[in-house]
């Protein structure tokens, strides 16, 4: 966890040119500076256990806290805005947390057109403009063609003149920082046919893969892992010597072409150290600078073989960009533009990515458990079916439905795909449809659910287009003839009697119209091995175990308190302490959910499959 002091008009307050939610940063209200000590501002957020970039606003009651995970984020907006904890954090309960959601100004008067003067970068710092003249711009050669537009190469600025406009020593420009030699050898280097692998959007990331589009994405993969593979010996330390020494540890080699884009990009220094530096090569290439402390932009022709290195504030307060545009409006004069590239050097702090790349997110440090996959076998008979049914199957769905939600989000794959020969607007009844996940195929069909666990009915409630109603499958409270497809998913192995299933499978039957297909998932007996969930089964009447984390109990369950739950869960994560609850399931022979079906009058069997250790089989009703 690292603190950093800023003032309101610096990163990361103001960063971004169009309103875009930041999703892994917070601003939170109701604590800093004003009202806590420092020491205790870092303490509180210690008790979090989190990997994030914590900026406090001097003189202001607001802290932005930056995240490297997207999950981290929403957890702790979710903590201080839905569960605030009991016991030793009461006293910040009026701390509210809200996405940063911001965007910088750009003056009227920023100039549109773009300049060869690239001290301008340079005299650009707060309080003052550029006005440096840089020699040998005024012997620059032209080439006119015939549509009286100029194909230019500039002339190189005096490295002396340069170095002279920078002031503050935060920017400093280096003209004819390399010879031909070496940008010709790099070019060839990045054409070679061994980093095709390595390229995305015509460019190479090198040590580490920095993700532009992604603020604060960093990953060992997808990219070159050593840049002496790339880079020849020569060339490394060339680089050294342009860099004072440093050798950069994150490199993103970039193909410029004429039709290519760069958007403004974000980074952060929750990652990187207080230094960028930007090379030129084959080609003068056009870079918009956006200063967010000033709301100005500057648009530079950056001629070939030019250093630009931004160090200390400026890094974050210049934010840099590369437009798509064939010809470029230059002071006086239109210019044909070509393909360049560009190297930009970064240097990471490795330490604190090495944590974040290794941490677990919290969610990961109470994994659930594997499931046991031991069953223990039960009698069932018409006496005892029914509290069988009420206190291993609805009692334990009341008490494990966000889990169960947790782990059950997506329709299988044949289930959606039947659902989807259907007609636009046909009615399509899900028998048992738990949390909902087949609703939400698609928006085209009119969905009716049933369940007899309500608790699985309030998250169905979330999904779209359809009505839900507490229901038994052996009674269906629904008039005959009404479905196009009804469809039962892994329901009516968890009734506890032959009969009771026939009767539910006649129930499924006589709700849907003639000509209408039915489909029931049942598990099967018969399991293959190297399937996931795959057991051995000595009984076909068996009770099996499902350990329930507490992380999973803070909704649906009457009997906790959230606050209190909260708090536990902050201050002591689920990895011990698991439930075992037992759910009783009939588990079918391959010919037992054939020979059921075909004894109901008025269907057809259409298909029959065995589908990862499932029996399924596809009715239509004929009459």
């Amino acid at each position: 966890m690292n603190f950093v002091k800023v003032s309101l008009d610096s990163y990361p307050v103001k960063y971004y040119n169009r309103t875009h939610k930041v999703t892994n940063t917070l601003r939170l209200k109701g604590i800093g500076l004003l009202t806590w000590a420092e020491e205790d501002i870092k303490r509180f957020f210690q008790r979090l256990d989190l990997t994030f970039m914590v900026y406090m606003i001097l003189q202001q009651d607001v802290v932005y806290v930056e995240f490297y995970k997207k999950k981290d984020s929403s957890y702790v907006f979710n903590l201080f805005n839905h569960n605030p904890p009991k016991g030793q954090l009461e006293r910040k309960r009026d701390i509210r947390a809200e996405y940063v959601n911001v965007r910088y100004d750009i003056k009227e008067d920023s100039p549109t057109v773009y300049s060869r003067d690239v001290s301008r970068l340079v005299g650009g710092l707060p309080g003052r403009e550029a006005t440096t003249e840089v020699k040998g711009e005024a012997n620059s050669q032209c080439e006119t063609n015939s549509q009286h537009e100029t194909n230019c190469q500039s002339e190189p600025h005096s490295e002396s003149d340069l170095r002279a406009a920078n002031s503050g020593g935060d920017v400093s420009i280096q003209a004819d920082a390399i010879g031909e030699d070496f940008s010709e050898e790099v070019i060839r280097t990045y054409e070679e046919e061994q980093w095709l692998k390595y390229t995305k959007n015509d460019e190479i990331n090198l040590c580490h893969y920095f993700c532009r589009s992604t603020p604060n994405k960093i990953y060992k993969s997808y990219c070159v892992p050593d840049p002496r593979l790339f880079f020849s010996r020569e060339c490394l330390d060339r680089i050294g010597v342009l860099l004072d020494g440093r050798q950069p540890n994150q490199i993103s080699f970039l193909k410029c072409h004429v039709n290519k884009a760069v958007e403004y990009v974000i980074e952060s220094r929750h990652i990187f150290q207080d230094e960028i530096a930007f090379l030129v090569m084959k080609n003068d290439l056009p870079m918009s600078f956006l200063d967010i402390r000033k709301e100005t932009k500057t648009n530079l022709l950056v001629a070939k073989n030019t250093l630009i290195r931004i160090k200390g504030r400026r890094r974050y307060e210049l934010i840099w960009g590369i437009p798509k545009k064939k010809t470029l409006p230059l002071e006086g004069e239109t210019m044909r533009r070509k393909d360049s590239y560009l190297l930009i050097f970064r240097f990471i702090d490795e330490p604190s990515v090495r944590k974040m790349l290794t941490q677990k997110h919290r969610n990961q440090k109470v994994k659930d458990e594997p499931q046991e996959k031991s069953c223990v076998p039960v009698e069932v008979g018409q006496d005892n079916s029914e509290s069988i049914e009420r206190t291993y199957v609805l009692d334990v769905y009341n008490k494990i439905a966000q889990h169960f939600c947790y782990t059950r989000y997506k329709s299988w794959n044949n289930v959606e795909s039947l659902i989807n020969e259907e007609q636009e607007g046909n009615l399509i009844i899900d028998v048992g449809c738990g949390n909902g996940k087949n609703v939400q195929v698609s928006s085209k069909y009119f969905f009716i659910g049933l369940d007899f666990s309500w608790h699985l009915l309030k998250l169905a409630q979330r999904k779209w287009n359809s009505d839900l109603f507490l229901a038994n499958c052996v009674s269906i409270p629904l008039r005959s003839n009404i479905a196009d497809l009804c469809i039962s998913i892994a329901v009516i192995h968890h009734i506890g009697t032959h009969e009771k299933r026939r009767k539910a499978v006649a129930e499924m039957v006589r709700c849907t119209k003639v000509g209408g297909r039915i489909l029931i998932y049942v598990w099967a007996y018969e399991q293959q091995e190297n399937v996931v969930g795959n057991r051995k089964f000595d009984s076909q009447d068996i009770f099996v175990p499902w350990y329930l984390q507490p992380q999973h109990t803070l909704e649906g369950s009457e009997d906790v308190n959230a606050a209190e739950a909260a708090e536990r869960e902050v201050l002591h994560p689920a990895k011990k302490d698991l439930q075992k609850l037992q759910r009783y399931y009939h588990v079918f022979r391959k010919e037992e959910l054939h020979d059921m079906c075909l004894s109901i009058s008025g269907v057809r069997v259409e298909d029959f499959f065995f589908d990862t250790n499932n029996w399924a089989i596809l009715l239509r009703r004929v009459a």
